[in-house]
């Protein structure tokens, strides 16, 4: 591995790393990752979607399933990613912030807040875990829990339109295509369709969020942009529909809705993968998630992608 990379934990990888281990043991591998880092001259940087899923888990009872992990999972990300000269953790906002911030120079505000807010909670386990958790129990966690049902009901609903209105289009144009053809035309429409059409409605989202005035050419020319300077940030909905299709995916399954509608969260943690740096750094992604993984390695970016079994292998040599 090269010097010089900023590294990204998902959810699971964190999970992952404080399995089976006590509080004090967990800030101890921590200090340890840390210190073998420092001396690769690694930075982590936590991402706001992966604090927000360990801290949902939370509104749950202390012997549940997901319970230990999450709490320990979070005082790791925690300080894993803490800044020692501003005191505070390296949070990575939401992709949105990203693109309105890198195409019209402004943020929402409301928006900014809540990623803010959230640092700040993150921040609060690595001061004192089991204070943080009698502050926040009452309200946060369940907040967080209801904001994340919400956009994942959301994501499904687009993604469905999505897929289901390309296939509306081909059967308005060929009434009597056979199921094989229409397969294939649909797939194609995809590949050949969809980032394009995804691109301008994000572009075009963020503008009307801060009432900023576009014309379809400033829409097209930035939505032609963020397809190169952030290529899965519309390549994952594009990835995602194919395998919709070519799976015969069911999204409203009861399967899909406890496994699939979070494939929204993947593209958070992925958003950031591209020729872009962070802060100069190359970025490098810690996940086994299997989909996240097939994706990198479609779009070329095999080689930014590790498990945490291959991280910890990595910076210890």
């Amino acid at each position: 591995m090269k010097n010089g990379f900023a590294v990204l934990f998902d959810t699971n990888s964190y999970r992952q790393l404080v399995n089976n281990k006590s509080n004090a043991q967990v800030l101890d591998e921590v200090r340890r990752i840390r210190t073998l880092e420092a001396a690769k001259n690694i930075k982590a940087y936590g991402v706001a979607i992966v604090g927000m899923e360990m801290l949902s888990h939370l509104v749950e009872d202390e012997n549940s399933f997901n319970y230990k992990d999450c709490l320990n999972g979070v005082v790791a990300m925690a300080n894993h990613c803490f800044d020692d000269g501003s005191f505070e953790p390296r949070i990575i906002p939401h992709p949105y912030l990203h693109i309105c911030n890198y195409y019209f120079g402004q943020v929402p505000v409301s928006v900014e807040n809540r990623v803010k807010a959230l640092g700040g909670v993150i921040n609060d386990f690595k001061k004192n875990a089991e204070a943080a958790v009698m502050f926040h129990s009452s309200i946060t966690f369940e907040n967080i829990n209801k904001y994340l049902e919400k956009e994942e009901l959301l994501f499904s609903t687009q993604i469905i339109q999505l897929v289901d209105g390309a296939k509306k289009e081909i059967i308005k144009a060929f009434p009597n295509i056979q199921k094989k053809q229409l397969r294939e035309k649909h797939l194609k429409f995809i590949e050949e369709k969809f980032e394009p059409f995804i691109a301008m409605a994000i572009i075009s989202a963020a503008a009307q969020t801060l009432n900023v005035p576009l014309s379809n050419g400033e829409c097209m020319q930035k939505a032609f942009s963020m397809n190169l300077e952030f290529p899965l940030s519309v390549g994952f909905y594009r990835w995602i529909s194919d395998k919709i299709v070519r799976d015969n995916i069911d999204m409203e399954s009861k399967t899909s809705k406890g496994s699939r509608w979070n494939w929204t969260w993947d593209s958070h943690v992925a958003f950031l993968i591209s020729q872009n740096t962070l802060e100069d750094r190359e970025i490098i992604l810690v996940t086994s998630d299997g989909d996240i993984i097939n994706m990198l390695n479609d779009f070329g970016y095999s080689n930014r992608v590790l498990t945490i079994q291959q991280y910890l292998t990595e910076i210890a040599q």
